[in-house]
């Protein structure tokens, strides 16, 4: 080893001193370079990502503020979005209100298995109409089937007929004779009920001279003659 040195050594020492400058200087040089080239790929690299990440970032910030250009003049039929915003906070408290206004009037629907509150209905109907000038022919439920009108009222029936009309309600079939007056105090009394019995449908008729029951002749001799209406009602209960 020590051979080794001595003729390292003497190879080193043959160069003159100026010549031995420049060797350590060109050494000096190439290690700087390589270790210039050893860190400047990957500081290349990692700059070139953050460029690509700028850029990136500059672009999503130009399409985040155009959209809130768009945003901020967003209108539907002429409103701005403000005023869009103050009709659907209208429209949601309307539809609020709806919400509860049908909530309240369910309950005051008939349940279709209460046969004692369906009976007590039917006798607020009579009363009604009999509180006024205005006869009861009949009062009958209006079943899906003919074959079923005489047939005592059973939730199935009552289920079975609501889901075959439009109304998704039992209806009633109600047939009287009325004067005018009495006839509007009936419809003005419906709603005082304590359940709900909305007319969905009628037939009024004007009659003149005879009252229908028997034959009877009510003009009589030289009187005048008599009138009264034919009124037949589908109320849904």
């Amino acid at each position: 080893m020590e051979k080794i040195f001595r003729s390292v050594a003497d190879f080193w020492l043959h160069f003159s001193l100026a010549e031995r400058h420049q060797i350590v200087g060109a050494a000096c040089f190439l290690i700087v370079v390589f270790y210039g080239l050893l860190f400047w790929y990957p500081a290349d690299k990692m700059l070139g990502d953050l460029a690509y990440k700028e850029q990136k970032q500059v672009a999503r910030n130009r399409a985040v503020s155009k959209n809130a250009d768009v945003v901020k003049n967003f209108n539907i039929d002429g409103l701005d979005i403000q005023a869009t915003r103050r009709e659907l906070a209208a429209a949601q408290e309307s539809f609020a209100a709806l919400e509860a206004e049908q909530a309240r009037l369910s309950v005051r629907f008939t349940p279709l298995d209460d046969a004692e509150t369906l009976q007590a209905l039917k006798s607020e109907l009579t009363r009604l109409a009999e509180s006024g000038d205005m006869e009861i022919d009949a009062l009958e439920h209006i079943y899906s089937r003919r074959d079923d009108k005489y047939t005592s009222p059973t939730p199935e029936l009552l289920k079975s007929a609501s889901e075959g009309n439009r109304y998704k309600r039992p209806l009633l079939n109600l047939r009287a004779r009325a004067s005018y007056w009495g006839l509007m105090a009936f419809l003005d009394g419906l709603p005082t009920l304590s359940r709900i019995a909305a007319p969905v449908w009628s037939n009024i008729s004007v009659k003149v001279g005879k009252t229908g029951r028997e034959g009877e002749d009510v003009l009589g001799i030289g009187a005048a003659p008599k009138q009264w209406l034919e009124v037949e009602i589908h109320l849904a209960i």
